[in-house]
């Protein structure tokens, strides 16, 4: 397959036939001329002139430019892996002020009256205090943030909140760039259909799974951060990836699904996060999210634009498989934004009929009737398609896909998260004028006095996770009642929110069934035992 456009639409065009053909190759001799294309590509994109591809910026495509606000993970991982590349962009009218956010209190005393004053710009300013120690304004900028001493966490929420604006431009990156390396390439003739029954293919037992190596596991992160930041996407476990778990199935005919839980510092409280690429002949073909909640899990996919026409719904079935057997999960929730509430891209893609088709149904009776109504449509006439304002109207609840088994009892209502988190400061306020951090310790001391153990126990990592779950156990009224093997099994619980691999907290909730009914009562009682700000708001 020879690259020659003379447009940069028929460029990009070509240049996702040819990320089809290295996915999905009929032949190994079309894998071979597609790993040719790809590699001389660039002759043909430098044809085109430097105005045509100029057209192509944020496409992510090597030789084009992108403009995004990245997380601090990916932005350390990108100054890390391309430091000529990456830069502030300073063209941009919000970068001085984002900038002013995150260094005003990082500047030392010395210095506060030149960085307050007129005298210099903000560029001008960071160029002063850079030096000739460091390649670029941004690396000087992460290397100042670092020696501010605050924790990842900190630094993660602050850098959020600057959005600080980023450039890069790519060489030797992109879209046809990102991929694993294959020793032996998967052809094929067609493609698998989505079955009939996903539920019972999701329900199948899968054991075609292994936890990487780091050294195996840190090119799978590489692959999968350049992947979604030349997208200008992100997903939380990506950007901030645990090198200590990410999981590798094999989902057959040359696909597989990568796992990546997120770093123990930067985890959700009773959820677990991880994120996932999917992969055809190590391309990466899609990507998305998965939060292990007891025995249920939020999840959403997005199949990137050049293979949604190829086997993505049976891929879909099972990644859904692959979550069943690695954290046990018998019920799936996919949020409004998945089929598109406020995300014009899946309604474009009809989402909601991707999902639909795999046995995912509308929460809400009203939309479940009126997607009954549009499939009625659907088989009485092939060529009808729903319009984007029906779309629109379907994405207007979570889609739900119960397995076969699953206890209606087991069903644990998002909402009653928050409801949680209310309990746990409440608790914390009980403490009285304190420093958080005393109470924190205070409530910890007891959890784990009624638990029968010592809250000081374990690594590191383990007793923070230990103390930053005690107040939510704190709020359980009965907890000294319970058996003494439970009672040691939530202590264990507690502590694996720390561990290595988030799997260890997500198996153990799993089992946990008596935490899961407190924590539901806990977040269901009645109006008079809840929280006082629940109390007292009109």
């Amino acid at each position: 397959m020879t690259i020659q456009a003379r447009s940069w639409k028929a460029f990009a065009t070509q240049a996702d036939h040819l990320l089809a053909s290295l996915a999905f190759p009929g032949t190994l001799q079309a894998f071979r001329d597609a790993e040719q294309s790809a590699a001389r590509i660039h002759l043909a994109r430098r044809a085109l002139g430097a105005a045509a591809v100029r057209k192509g910026d944020d496409s992510g495509h090597d030789g084009t430019t992108t403009r995004h606000t990245f997380d601090l993970g990916v932005t350390e991982w990108l100054v890390q892996r391309f430091p000529d590349d990456v830069e502030i962009d300073w063209r941009d009218s919000m970068a001085s002020d984002a900038v002013d956010k995150l260094l005003r209190h990082s500047v030392r005393g010395v210095e506060e009256d030149g960085f307050q004053s007129d005298a210099l710009s903000m560029r001008d300013w960071v160029r002063l205090a850079r030096g000739d120690a460091w390649p670029s304004d941004l690396s000087w900028l992460l290397d100042a943030l670092r020696d501010a001493d605050k924790s990842l966490s900190h630094r993660a929420a602050e850098w959020e909140d600057a959005a600080l604006p980023i450039v890069w431009r790519l060489r030797g990156a992109g879209v046809l760039h990102a991929r694993l390396a294959v020793a032996a390439p998967t052809t094929r003739r067609s493609f698998r259909e989505t079955p009939k029954r996903a539920s019972r293919v999701i329900a199948s037992p899968l054991t075609a799974l292994r936890c990487l190596p780091p050294s195996e596991a840190d090119s799978v992160i590489q692959v999968a951060r350049e992947t979604l930041a030349v997208r200008c996407r992100e997903v939380h476990a990506i950007s901030y990836a645990n090198r200590d778990e990410v999981w590798w199935v094999d989902l057959g005919v040359g696909t597989s699904i990568a796992v990546i839980g997120v770093l123990p510092e930067l985890r959700l409280a009773l959820e677990a996060n991880y994120g996932f690429v999917l992969f055809s002949n190590g391309v990466p073909i899609g990507y998305g999210g998965v939060s292990p909640l007891f025995r249920q899990a939020n999840t959403g996919i997005n199949i990137f634009a050049p293979f949604r026409g190829t086997e993505a719904g049976m891929l879909w079935v099972r990644a859904l498989q692959a979550f069943h057997a690695l954290f046990g999960s018998k019920r799936f929730i996919a949020n409004p934004f998945q089929v598109g509430g406020g995300n014009a891209e899946a309604i474009k893609s009809g989402a909601f009929w991707f999902y639909h088709r795999i046995g995912f149904r509308p929460s809400s009776p009203a939309l479940a009737a009126l997607a009954d109504e549009e499939l009625a449509h659907r088989k009485a006439d092939r060529s009808y398609r729903s319009p984007a304002a029906i779309l629109k109207q379907l994405a207007g609840a979570d889609l739900v896909l119960t397995l076969p088994g699953f206890d209606a009892k087991d069903r644990f209502d998002e909402r009653w998260l928050a409801t949680i988190a209310l309990r746990a400061t409440e608790r914390i306020a009980a403490e009285g004028r304190v420093r958080r951090h005393m109470a924190l310790a205070r409530i910890a001391t007891r959890v784990a006095a009624k638990l029968g153990t010592t809250h000081r126990q374990g690594s590191p990592a383990e007793r923070v996770a230990f103390a930053m779950l005690a107040p939510v156990v704190d709020a359980i009224p009965d907890l000294s009642t319970w058996p003494a093997a439970e009672r040691r099994a939530l202590a264990d619980l507690l502590r694996a929110k720390g561990r290595p691999r988030e799997r260890d907290f997500v198996a153990a909730a799993v089992r946990g069934r008596r935490l899961h009914a407190a924590l539901a009562r806990l977040a269901t009682d009645a109006a008079t035992d809840q929280p006082r700000s629940l109390r007292t708001s009109s």
